[in-house]
């Protein structure tokens, strides 16, 4: 996993035209390539001017990370059909590692553990950078669970942040996201 390259491809497309388009080269390709679609994923991707472009109408830029190998073969179905379907890559980039912040917030030790396994196993290439982490343990409240208490027995708070190679990032993130209470921010790509 962590020895696959990949790049961002950004395409001049309507996303629909270009995910029907992508499907079916893939399926047609008999390949099963890894990629992501940025906005769906979490991954950070437009600057100001990008999105203030995209906003009014002027551009419909679709951003997906992929595997390298694949998306040269994408780029070149891409040209060969420019007559008919209007495509076009405007940038490739390959990405070199990426990064997110985070901060969590769990009321429950079963979900700090499902957290603290994922930081605890992550993938090759990925670490956690700058962690701090607080755990705060109310007896008095312990004992008066119910309905109706003011107190959380148990808070756990952490933050820090996932750095390292791409896919393993983004499988952190995701695995993430299913947790309740956690706040990350986009996922940034670092570039070649």
């Amino acid at each position: 996993m962590a020895d696959k390259k990949f790049v961002e491809l950004v395409i001049e497309s309507p996303f629909i035209l270009f995910k029907g388009f992508l499907m079916g080269f893939i399926e047609g390709s008999g390949e099963k390539p890894v990629y992501f679609f940025s906005k769906k994923t979490g991954i950070k991707t437009e600057t100001l001017v990008e999105s203030l472009k995209v906003w009014f109408g002027f551009e419909t830029l679709v951003h997906v990370c992929i595997e390298k190998g694949f998306a040269e073969k994408l780029k070149k179905a891409i040209e060969n059909t420019f007559d008919k379907l209007g495509m076009k890559v405007k940038s490739e980039k390959e990405i070199k590692s990426a990064s997110f912040d985070f901060k969590v917030t769990f009321y429950h030790k079963k979900d700090a553990k499902k957290f603290e396994d994922i930081i605890h196993n992550l993938p090759d290439n990925v670490v956690l950078d700058e962690f701090n982490k607080e755990i705060d343990i109310d007896e008095e409240a312990e004992e008066e669970k119910g309905i109706y208490t003011a107190e959380h027995p148990y808070i756990y708070r952490a933050e820090g942040e996932i750095v390292g190679d791409f896919r393993g990032v983004v499988d952190v993130y995701l695995k993430m996201k299913e947790l309740p209470h956690v706040d990350t921010e986009e996922v940034y790509l670092n570039f070649e």
